[in-house]
């Protein structure tokens, strides 16, 4: 019976204290080893590692409540290797300090975390309680949100940073390229100003310059003398003619310009000396005979001249050959080679040497024209430019001087003159030096 009594009263305490029982706490208690005599805390002795690893695992774990309070960290240090016990007390608290450097230091905590008691007995070791609850607190829970809170706040501003760092490194290359190629403009630039002084250097000293592409508009002038089966060169003298145009083109570049052309003239010829001993004789008939006719009135050939009237419309491509080479380039000289293609009207009016009229050719006669000209210029600051040229252009078909074909072959004209041009271009002109 008494048994009984004292079993049904062991029940009703342990019902009683049951939910006392589950808001106790757990203790964890880790233990480290210390050489008699030393107060170093050497981690590679007596297991001391394994044991520090759980304990900063520990408190890992419960890190925001034992900062907050919550959780106690008791560490009570024990020394029995010196000769009196205040050595020993001093001796413990060392090691007690020793310990709480390594949380400190590897978990995070501070000296306020830290309940210390030290000992002069029992032996040479330090243990650390940690009190920690079978359930977490409110405070616990609020600690952790907080925490977590902190460490989303924490990883957002680290990928702002992130962000932010990585557009200063994209504005830092962006400056970089940006430097690059304007040091890359800035060394053509200064190679370009040393070729356009060069340039200057040659050309005595003035002013280069650089042309870029645009249209031109001029006038021309020239002399011309011809050669058929009369020529300008004639056996009593030579004979000059007179030459006016237009012309207008468009230049791609310092070196090539294309442009059209339109000229008109006159053209005087005669006889020629080695043809004086033929004594050649021109019926009124239009025919070539070696005497005069009975009955057919005519002119002997040494007693006539030709006065061809000329109309010329062509193309003419102008190479600069100064343009082909980087010390001329930037001049303000030009020596252009330009092949010619033209269609050329002749019309040859006959008259004797002392002007009196033999005979007319009727109509124009039309020649492909097939040539070429050489021609040097210069060109000034204002847009205006000037120069002279030399050329021939060769005419298909008959002779442009009215007569029948004889012995020679040869249909041409040659001509000089001056031109005077107006350019639309855009140039770039830049003092060289003397």
């Amino acid at each position: 019976m008494r048994n009984l009594k004292k079993w049904i009263t062991t029940a009703l305490l342990m019902v009683l204290l049951l939910p006392a029982m589950a808001q106790q706490k757990a203790d964890s208690i880790y233990t480290f080893r210390f050489v008699a005599g030393d107060d170093m805390f050497y981690v590679p002795w007596s297991g001391n590692g394994e044991e520090l690893n759980r304990l900063l695992s520990c408190v890992e774990q419960h890190k925001a409540a034992i900062l907050d309070g919550g959780i106690p960290v008791e560490v009570d240090g024990y020394c029995t290797s010196q000769a009196t016990a205040d050595e020993n007390l001093a001796m413990a608290k060392t090691r007690s300090n020793r310990v709480k450097t390594e949380m400190i230091l590897g978990g995070g905590l501070t000296e306020a975390c830290f309940t210390t008691r030290n000992h002069a007995a029992e032996g040479n070791y330090v243990t650390v309680r940690i009190v920690i609850p079978t359930g977490p607190s409110e405070a616990e829970l609020e600690a952790q949100r907080k925490a977590e809170a902190e460490r989303l706040e924490a990883e957002k501003r680290a990928e702002q940073q992130r962000l932010a760092e990585e557009q200063r490194r994209a504005e830092e290359q962006q400056k970089a390229e940006k430097a690059r190629q304007a040091a890359e403009q800035a060394e053509a630039e200064r190679l370009a100003a040393e070729q356009q002084a060069e340039a200057g250097r040659l050309n005595g000293g003035k002013t280069a310059r650089t042309d870029v592409s645009g249209w031109y508009v001029g006038l021309q002038g020239g002399v011309p003398f011809g050669v058929s089966q009369f020529s300008s060169f004639g056996a009593d003298k030579t004979r000059a003619g007179w030459t006016a145009g237009i012309h207008g083109g468009y230049r791609f570049n310092r070196v090539l310009s294309l442009e059209a052309q339109a000229a008109w003239g006159e053209v005087n010829l005669a006889q020629r000396e080695c043809c004086i001993p033929d004594n050649y004789w021109l019926g009124t008939d239009g025919a070539r005979y070696y005497a005069p006719v009975f009955g057919l009135e005519g002119w002997d050939y040494a007693a006539l001249t030709s006065c061809v009237t000329m109309q010329r419309y062509g193309l003419q491509l102008n190479a600069d050959v100064l343009g082909l080479f980087p010390a001329t380039r930037g001049s303000r000289w030009s020596v252009e080679v330009s092949p010619l293609l033209a269609a050329v009207g002749t019309k040859a009016s006959l008259s004797t040497l002392d002007g009196a009229k033999a005979t007319t050719q009727g109509s124009t006669a039309w020649h492909l024209g097939v040539g070429g000209n050489i021609q040097a210029g210069y060109r000034f600051d204002c847009g205006m430019g000037v120069g002279i040229y030399s050329g021939i252009t060769y005419l298909t078909g008959n002779g442009m001087d009215g007569l029948p074909k004889s012995g020679h072959k040869a249909n041409y004209v040659w001509e000089s003159g001056i031109r005077l041009n107006w350019f639309f271009t855009t140039s770039t002109r830049k003092e060289a030096s003397k």
